[in-house]
């Protein structure tokens, strides 16, 4: 799970131009509502259910993949590189 495709994602469901990996999802247009549209997104294309709160508290594309994978079972995205690597930093 790559952050550019949950950019893409949101900047599908908000209707924009452009999201950056490192966008706050709030402050580029979203609000909860949105937020839970983005929940079933991400639930129909990923087969992971995300709760409300944690994408208030990840609402960037890389923080989304980070949970993504986790819930998964999958490997984290270093916000830094954004590239894969192992659980744990590794």
């Amino acid at each position: 799970m790559m952050p550019t495709e949950i950019a893409a994602l949101v900047q599908e469901l908000l209707d924009i131009d452009q999201v950056a990996p490192e966008d706050n999802f709030f402050d580029v247009g979203g609000n909860s509502i949105l937020a839970l549209a983005l929940i079933s997104e991400i639930r129909q294309r990923y087969g992971t259910t995300l709760p409300l709160i944690d994408v208030i508290r990840n609402p960037t594309p890389v923080g989304l993949a980070q949970l993504i994978a986790r819930s998964r079972g999958g490997r984290t995205v270093n916000a830094t590189t954004l590239m894969t690597e192992p659980e744990g930093g590794q």
